[in-house]
């Protein structure tokens, strides 16, 4: 990126950079530029404060990966962490040897200010402006394993964990076959997702009471809420997917099940419904839909979207923006998708080309809207690191070319 406006780049000082996309003239901002990885937390939870103030990112700069604030009034950036867990990638879908706290596992509270991550074996939390921080739980023998999430009330901090010992000899079982190319993704990937035990377990925000735990014989990657008392789990058992559950272990219900269109992998909570991606590989090639789902009785509508590659289906919590990343024929970017349901006039509009990206969640752009609907927030590797950038969108974002505000009619 070219820079006309550039901070100093060394730890507390702003590190920001000012540029245009040369091919769509939108308005970008690198955010962080230090010669280490830096990521918002997972874009299926907010990295954002409620009042916009800051937003929270890990960062790896200084050899260990810890939470940041960055003051998006100044640019300024504050560490918020210390953690110093020896092996704390997060497993199996980023790089597992790195140190500090575990990346990508970390939640951040809007209703209080803090911002829940695991060290070693405890849940902490730490405040974003305060930077107090303090021991949730104590997590004897048990490992982090899934993306965590609050409730919208911020009362339930909700997260995967399982056994340890068993989890790493799984692990170190997995990667030695990978390097001697005995072990295939396609073939092989579910079968040790079966042989990892997981448990989805639930914690009082303020007093650290483990209130729920559901039991699962299979490892399951995220949890997220779609509404105050239940939860939305990926995958289902075998197979990629997603299902519902309450807080209490009741009333369990698969939603979007595979068909001739594939099966769902990412999915993001809007107000306008659970949002995602299906693909299709039977025919050797990936088919992708993009669809919107109601938790609530299981309907969905969705629509095929030609030639794309790996999709992550982006966050707009009130789901009128219909957005996301491509990694496929047309190279890796960001696009936005109009009229979908029209296919005459259906047309996906590339926002952002990006680099290629190695394997490995750091790498991903994982784009997800801002509060004030101006920014679309993304993961961009510059120079060989990961950076927090933002791409200018507020005139996209109300458009009325999207799945629109009705009620999602089709049945499921």
């Amino acid at each position: 990126m070219a820079s006309e406006a550039m901070g100093q780049g060394h730890e507390g000082a702003a590190e920001y950079r000012d540029t245009t996309d040369e091919i769509t003239g939108r308005r970008l901002r690198q955010w962080t530029s230090a010669r280490a990885h830096s990521y918002p937390l997972y874009y299926f939870v907010p990295s954002h404060t409620l009042d916009s103030r800051y937003l929270v990112f890990h960062s790896e700069r200084g050899g260990w990966v810890q939470l940041h604030r960055l003051d998006l009034r100044t640019g300024e950036i504050a560490q918020l962490t210390e953690g110093r867990t020896g092996r704390a990638g997060w497993a199996v879908w980023c790089e597992r040897h790195l140190r500090g706290i575990y990346n990508h596992l970390s939640a951040l509270n809007q209703a209080n200010g803090e911002v829940f991550y695991f060290q070693d074996e405890e849940l902490r939390a730490v405040h974003v402006e305060s930077l107090e921080s303090r021991t949730v739980a104590e997590l004897p023998g048990r490992i982090p394993v899934g993306q965590s999430a609050f409730s919208p009330d911020g009362r339930h901090f909700t997260w995967v964990h399982a056994q340890r010992d068993l989890f790493e000899a799984r692990m170190d079982e997995r990667e030695a076959l990978l390097n001697m190319r005995q072990f295939s993704w396609g073939r092989d990937h579910n079968a040790w997702r079966n042989s990892v035990p997981t448990t989805i377990a639930t914690v009082d925000a303020a007093s650290g009471e483990l209130r729920h735990a559901i039991e699962l014989d299979y490892h399951v990657h995220h949890i997220l809420f779609a509404g105050r008392e239940q939860l939305l789990v990926n995958h289902v058992r075998d197979d990629s997917g997603m299902w519902t559950v309450q807080l209490d272990g009741s009333r369990e219900r698969a939603l979007r099940p595979r068909d001739g269109h594939g099966v769902p992998c990412h999915q993001v909570v809007t107000e306008a419904g659970v949002l995602y991606e299906a693909n299709d590989h039977s025919t050797g090639k990936r088919l992708v839909c993009m669809g919107r789902c109601d938790p609530a009785s299981g309907a969905f509508e969705e629509v095929r979207v030609p030639d794309m590659g790996y999709v992550h289906t982006g966050s707009d919590p009130a789901g009128r923006f219909l957005f996301g990343e491509d990694d496929g024929p047309a190279g890796h970017r960001l696009f936005s998708l109009h009229h979908p349901r029209d296919g005459e006039r259906q047309q996906v509009r590339t926002l952002r080309a990006l680099a290629p990206i190695p394997f490995g969640q750091r790498f991903h752009a994982h784009p997800f809207l801002s509060p004030d609907r101006q920014w679309l927030y993304y993961t961009e590797l510059v120079d060989g690191y990961s950076q927090v950038c933002a791409l200018e969108v507020a005139d996209l974002v109300d458009l009325d070319e999207y799945w629109g505000d009705g009620p999602i009619s089709a049945a499921g």
